[in-house]
């Protein structure tokens, strides 16, 4: 029985994996803005081990292995990062399309974070809203994030980058964030 549920569980993450390679492409624009010392850019494949280190620190487990490979493939088009003077990821914006938004073209924000040395200097909203002005281009309706009621930290800096409270995520328990973004053609 476990190695039915494991089969039809990677099955699904291939599945999400392809979707999201192709409905990705090219949805954001390629803004750098250079905030001081600090650098906002889109992601690069070069970036990721970089980001997967700063993730285990600040959130102590890895990031789920297809995930990866989405990021590999599409970090330009789904990753943002905040780099600092050194060259150093010290902050990141992770997207994907879940299968359940995936038709309303809406993107899924999964993960935010910023190193523990850079935390409560407001690059989290800063981040989340440079992230939000990329992908205000018409491709995507909106994007939505989940803010743990626990976590009033996650929740604040979504509020400040202009998402809002649309309902309560039953699993995991959440808040559930969305943020509209102008829509003006398909794709």
């Amino acid at each position: 029985m476990a190695i039915m549920h494991e089969l039809a569980e990677r099955a699904e993450h291939i599945k999400i994996f392809r979707k999201n390679l192709k409905l990705s492409k090219g949805i954001r624009k390629t803004d750098v803005i250079k905030d001081g010392d600090l650098i906002f850019r889109p992601g690069t494949a070069r970036d990721l081990r970089q980001i997967e280190l700063l993730h285990l620190e600040l959130f102590r487990f890895p990031l789920y292995g297809f995930l990866s490979w989405i990021y590999r493939f599409r970090a330009r088009d789904l990753v943002s990062v905040v780099q600092d003077g050194s060259g150093n990821i010290i902050a990141y914006d992770l997207f994907f399309f879940q299968p359940c938004e995936m038709n309303d073209k809406i993107l899924h924000e999964l993960y935010v974070g910023v190193a523990h040395k850079y935390q409560d200097r407001g690059i989290g909203v800063k981040l989340r809203q440079y992230s939000s002005n990329c992908y205000d281009n018409g491709y995507i309706n909106g994007i939505s994030t989940l803010a743990s009621f626990d976590n009033i930290k996650a929740l604040r800096t979504a509020q400040k980058a202009g998402f809002a409270i649309t309902k309560t995520s039953a699993k995991p328990l959440a808040h559930y964030l969305f943020k509209h973004l102008t829509r003006r053609f398909d794709k």
